[in-house]
Parts: C-alpha cells; sequence; structure tokens
C-alpha cells in the first residue's frame, strides 16, 4: 500500500498555526458547560474551511494508516463531527494508502419521527468506528457519541478531536477506555499566545480589552515589522470609535472586531503567505 506524502508533524504545525489565527481568542467567555473561561477555542473557524478540513482528515487518515487502525466508519455527535466525519468520509475515497471509509451523525437525543433512531448513516453492528469532535473539553459529548455507536454494537477503535483544552476530557475518556489522539493541546496554542503578546505588550492588551478603547490602541507597536497594517489598522479603529460614540454596534459586535483584528495580526507574524493572509482577513472587518 502506498505511503502519504504529507507527514503528520506537519499537518500538526499548519492546523496548530491556522487554529491560532483563527479559532484561539483571549478574553471572558461563557461556555457551554455555563461556567467562565479567559480563552475560547472556536474549532468551526477551521473545519469548516476548506483548507483546515482537508488537512483535519488527512491528519486522522494517515494516524490511523500509521497506527496500524482498521476502521470502517467515521462519525460523533453533531454538529460539531459532522463537517471532519464527512471529510474523512470522501478523502478516504480518493487516497491510495487507506480504504474508504463509510461516516454517520449522532444525534443528541433520538428524533421524534420516522425511524426514530439515534444515529443516522449506514453504521451497522459489529463495525469499527472512529468518533470525531473539534474541541475536547470534559468529554461529555465524545462519550455520548461513543455510547451510542456501542448501543448499536458497534465498537469505538479510535478518537480524534483537533484541540484538547486538557480540561480532564482526555482523563474522562481514558477511564472510559478510549483511545484519544489530539492535533494538538491547548498549551500549544497559550505558547504562540505568549510569544505574541511580548512582542506587542500594549497593542494586544487594548484590542483584548473587554471594551476597546479605539482611540488608545497603539497600531505604531507594528511598524518595526509590519508597517503596511498601520494605516489602514488606524483608520480602521477611527471608524469603530465613531460607530461606537454613535452607537451603531452593540459592544459585544464591536469586541469581535477587535479579536478579528488580532487575527490579522496572528496571520501577519506566522501564516505562511503572511501579508496577503493578514489583508484578506482584513477585507472581512466590515463597518
Amino acid at each position: 500500500m502506498q505511503e502519504p506524502k504529507l507527514s503528520l508533524e506537519a499537518l500538526h504545525e499548519k492546523l496548530l498555526l491556522l487554529t491560532y489565527i483563527h479559532g484561539y481568542c483571549k478574553g471572558t467567555f461563557i461556555l457551554t458547560s455555563g461556567r467562565s473561561s479567559s480563552y475560547y477555542i472556536d474549532g468551526k473557524q477551521v473545519l469548516m474551511t476548506a483548507e483546515g478540513l482537508h488537512a483535519m482528515a488527512m491528519y486522522i487518515l494517515i494516524s490511523l494508516h500509521r497506527q496500524g487502525l482498521e476502521v470502517e466508519a467515521a462519525g460523533g455527535l453533531t454538529l460539531g463531527a459532522d463537517p471532519i466525519a464527512a471529510a474523512v468520509s470522501v478523502l478516504s475515497q480518493t487516497i491510495p494508502f487507506y480504504h474508504p471509509l463509510n461516516c454517520f451523525i449522532v444525534r443528541k437525543e433520538a428524533k421524534k419521527h420516522g425511524t426514530a433512531s439515534r444515529i443516522e448513516g449506514p453504521l451497522r453492528k459489529k463495525q469499527r468506528v472512529v468518533i470525531v469532535d473539534d474541541v475536547l473539553t470534559t468529554g461529555s459529548s465524545i462519550l455520548s457519541a461513543a455510547a451510542a455507536v456501542e448501543e448499536l454494537e458497534a465498537q469505538v477503535s479510535a478518537v480524534y478531536v483537533l484541540v484538547d483544552r486538557r480540561e480532564g476530557g482526555r482523563e474522562a475518556l481514558q477511564q472510559a477506555g478510549y483511545p484519544l489522539e489530539a492535533v494538538m493541546h491547548r498549551l500549544e496554542l497559550e505558547q504562540l499566545q505568549q510569544q505574541l503578546e511580548s512582542r506587542y505588550p500594549s497593542l494586544f492588551a487594548a484590542l483584548q480589552d473587554n471594551n476597546p478603547r479605539w482611540e488608545q490602541v497603539p497600531w505604531r507597536e507594528l511598524e518595526a515589522r509590519h508597517d503596511y497594517l498601520v494605516k489602514p489598522l488606524k483608520q480602521l479603529g477611527e471608524r469603530m470609535g465613531r460607530a461606537r460614540k454613535q452607537g451603531l454596534y452593540e459592544e459585544e459586535a464591536l469586541k469581535k472586531k477587535a479579536q478579528r483584528i488580532i487575527s490579522a495580526i496572528k496571520a501577519a507574524e506566522l501564516h505562511p503567505e503572511g501579508q496577503k493572509a493578514a489583508q484578506k482577513i482584513l477585507e472581512t472587518i466590515a463597518l
């Protein structure tokens, strides 16, 4: 069987940078559990792009191949698992080093009509499956999906996630006997964050404030490395300041725009296409 041309290491690096640029935010956030967090990881910002989704699916298939794991389907709890499972299935049809896989979706609860099933897709008894998801926190989503799969008498052979937040999920899965493979963990993202915060301390502090003071944002910190960003960002900041005074945007909307500006700065620093990637992000911040 032909060996894959890409390496897990290269895919890990690519997904780490994409996740940090597009999916990692500092601030104050309320999680699904109801508790507050000083950061947020939005895996869907990566896994609903062609580039990120392809890299994630390729990572899973190469890893399965490297470990000699022969599974027959990929799926997980809706919504986080849906794009990953579909991409793994489609990509498995086109690569020479693994066999085709079906995909399936696990509903959060059984539907009230039709077959009243909880699992959608051609999953059969005794099949070996891989459970996938975007972000692992407590592990409850994966455990719920695994329980539904096992009710069908299928077997969970592996679990794959994009990011392990390292908040108890890995331990919960290990206790249940499910082997976990995370492309990255939270500390890797935090290391990148610390790197850029040390390079642009005042700029990041201003933009990550819950209520950014647009007239005080020190855009000139970018001059030494990315002078092409200073003028458009200064103009954008002035427009946001005016929009805020005029009450044209809610504070939450302006906060999201500040996070997109940070994403542009991250792209300028870390993306292989640097300036082009940063300018592309800036084009999406409309006022």
